[in-house]
């Protein structure tokens, strides 16, 4: 019984040990992890505006929008 009792403690302890040092990574990986990610979120704010194209003259888009159809016809 006394085997046994030392194997279920070196095996609860070496989990133990493995659970706090993904702990303490993670813990210290996240200030980086956030540092990227606002730098990301900094580059992508500066491409959000679409530049387009004048319309064609002569083309449908050129002369302006239809009025939308009514929803239900009446």
């Amino acid at each position: 019984m006394g085997t046994e009792l030392e194997i279920a403690l070196v095996l609860s302890t070496a989990f133990l040990w493995v659970t706090g040092t993904f702990a303490i990574l993670s813990a210290i990986d996240r200030s980086e992890r956030k540092a990227r990610r606002r730098e990301r979120r900094a580059s992508r704010a500066g491409k959000r505006h679409v530049l387009y194209r004048p319309a064609v003259k002569g083309s449908r888009l050129a002369e302006g929008t239809t009025p939308p159809r009514p929803l239900h016809p009446q």
